[in-house]
């Protein structure tokens, strides 16, 4: 790494645009206020799209139970799949406008999210979603959507973007656009309490790294700045508990909420290193998100605590665990929750680095970071996650 490495420079009035489309819906039972939120978009028969996985537990029953009492007509498309693949989400479209369907409800983690909000607008289009992949691609407002995390870690439920893989090219790319955002997040910290520990874990960890990068972007803006130190607070209030309490609700409640404020910040900022590493290993050796992410945000956050000092001693504070860099909050973080992957675990090789790099280097949050980076110095981070 660079000896005299500098910051990046800040301009505190550059101009930024702050838009939020999303009604969010938050507290005890907020799931039970779905028949009313799918009146208000004028949805009178919804497609739920959750995933393989959760189709498994009684989740999407709970929500099929509340739209059945309520008289309203629906269907269930429960194949999602980790790191949704464009010909799925072409699937959905193709359910969504040969059966008629005015609106999507989108169950379950960032995969199912994703999906649905990338079908309602290629629905909506009437084009493959393969032609709306980029930024500002959608040419027209999709089918009302409606996001219920059962997840507290990825943001989906508020964001611009949905995430898909491309298995022939073996990479991951996103659908970018404002007209994507749900009409209504439904967070109802109930539809969490039996996420694993494991997973809670990293799905936490992802909330804080989008809380940490926005906060140490060089497009960082002083509402989003806000938000991603507060979403950093809830994540140290609340993370070990929903780790080993699984059904505490108010813990559980706080990482919904930091979830969901970690990426409003987010959407406006970008990222960093942990992102732009993260997202390919996905692609390239099927290392889920989170865990990914894990890896690698300790590694990030020295690299740039060591030219913004100051910057990240506010995260140590919000976090409330001073006396240590935040990288070294971070680390303990990871090792009280068993985050303990290593990507030797994912049979990472030399050319599966340098093919993440070769698509790191490609990746707008490699921009936002607030030290810049070279190839040479995203070896030395994926090393330290080995």
């Amino acid at each position: 790494m660079h000896e005299g490495a500098q910051a990046r420079p800040r301009d505190s009035l550059r101009l930024a645009r702050y838009q939020l489309p999303t009604t969010i819906v938050y507290g005890a039972d907020a799931l039970g206020e779905l028949p009313a939120l799918l009146a208000e978009a004028g949805v009178a028969y919804p497609l739920v799209v959750t995933d393989r996985g959760l189709a498994a537990t009684p989740v999407p029953e709970r929500v099929m139970a509340i739209l059945t009492a309520a008289g309203i007509r629906h269907e269930l498309f429960a194949e999602v799949e980790p790191d949704p693949t464009m010909a799925v989400v072409d699937r959905i479209a193709g359910l969504l406008r040969e059966r008629g369907h005015d609106g999507v409800i989108g169950l379950g983690g960032g995969s199912a999210m994703d999906a649905a909000k990338a079908a309602a607008a290629a629905a909506a289009a009437g084009l493959p979603v393969r032609e709306i992949v980029g930024p500002d691609k959608v040419p027209t407002d999709p089918l009302p959507t409606i996001a219920i995390p059962t997840t507290a870690g990825t943001g989906s439920e508020v964001t611009r973007f949905a995430v898909l893989s491309d298995p022939e090219a073996g990479v991951k790319a996103s659908v970018a656009s404002m007209r994507i955002m749900p009409r209504f997040a439904v967070l109802d910290a109930s539809l969490t309490t039996g996420l694993p520990a494991t997973l809670t874990a990293s799905t936490g960890l992802d909330a804080l790294a989008h809380a940490v990068e926005s906060f140490g972007s060089v497009w960082n803006n002083p509402i989003s700045e806000g938000m991603a130190l507060h979403a950093v607070g809830l994540v140290g209030q609340h993370l070990r508990t929903a780790a080993t309490d699984p059904g505490n609700l108010v813990a559980r409640g706080g990482m919904l909420a930091a979830s969901s404020i970690a990426e409003l910040a987010a959407n406006f900022t970008r990222l960093g290193l942990a992102h732009a590493l993260a997202v390919p290993l996905g692609a390239t050796n099927h290392v889920p998100h989170g865990v990914g992410v894990a890896m690698l945000l300790a590694p990030m956050c020295a690299y740039n605590e060591a030219v913004d000092p100051a910057r990240y001693e506010r995260l140590t504070a919000a976090f409330g665990d001073e006396g240590q860099p935040f990288s070294g909050v971070v680390g303990t973080l990871c090792r009280d929750l068993g985050l303990t992957a290593r990507l030797r675990d994912f049979d990472f090789d030399e050319v599966d680095r340098e093919r993440v790099i070769e698509i790191a280097l490609r990746s707008d949050n490699v921009l936002a970071n607030p030290r810049s980076v070279e190839a040479a110095d995203l070896r030395q981070l994926l090393e330290q996650a080995r």
